[in-house]
Parts: C-alpha cells; structure tokens; sequence
C-alpha cells in the first residue's frame, strides 16, 4: 500500500494533533492551564535555575508550539510544512518526544533504551517518510 503525499502529511498531523491533546489532558487533570502555566513557570523561574535552565525549558514549549503549527499544517496538506517537521526532530530525540505520539502511552512502562530505541525509530520513520513519501 502507498500512501499519497497528502495522505503522508495528514498522518503526521493527526499523530500531532493527538500528542497536543495528551499534553493538554495531563495539564488539565494537573489543574493547569495548558502551555500558558509552563510558560508562566519558566519565566518565573528563571532567575532561580539560571538562564540556561531557563533557555532548556523556552526550548521544549517552543517545539510544544511548533508541533501545534505542524498539526494544522499537515491536517492541510501544507507541503511546506514539512521542512518545520524536519527541524522538530533533533528536539524530540533531546526531550525524547516521539513523533508517533502513541507511543506516548508506553513511556515508564518498558525499559527506557527500548523506549528511547522507538524514539529514534519514530523519528527515523517520520524524516525518511516527509523526505520520500512528499517530495
């Protein structure tokens, strides 16, 4: 079965959309409001943990931010938006965020080389399918 560019694309959107939701879930059931209270929490802290602590914790809510802009542009079929698909993946292997968001699920229940080895398998999987499934 191949799968058409647009079709690849809205994959990831959904995968994307569905790692928005958990995020926003947990915040909730934590009594936060989601993204703002991070936010919020990171600048108020800074001072305390020092600005590269500080710059670690800007970093992850902006690949928060971005994972919601390649949600609606892959949802669209916006081709490029796959280039901000490729710039995410160095940053979910670093805050070990899969792009196949399900696997989610798994994190703290298997061993965590494995769960890192399907990290950067996802990853693996995401680059090579924006790469040659949209060009």
């Amino acid at each position: 079965m191949t799968l058409s560019s647009t079709t690849t694309l809205r994959l990831w959107g959904v995968l994307d959309l569905l790692q928005l939701a958990w995020y926003s879930v947990r915040s909730v059931q934590s009594q936060r409001t989601p993204y703002l209270t991070d936010l919020l929490a990171i600048l108020g802290q800074s001072e305390q943990v020092g600005g590269m602590l500080a710059s670690v914790g800007l970093l992850a809510w902006c690949l928060q931010l971005s994972i919601a802009i390649t949600a609606v542009g892959f949802l669209l079929g916006y081709r490029p938006t796959r280039l901000l698909g490729f710039a995410q993946i160095p940053l979910r292997l670093f805050f070990i965020s899969p792009s196949i968001s399900p696997l989610l699920l798994l994190a703290g229940q298997l061993p965590g080389l494995l769960f890192l080895a399907l990290v950067i398998s996802s990853e693996a999987l995401k680059g090579w399918s924006l790469w040659r499934r949209t060009l």
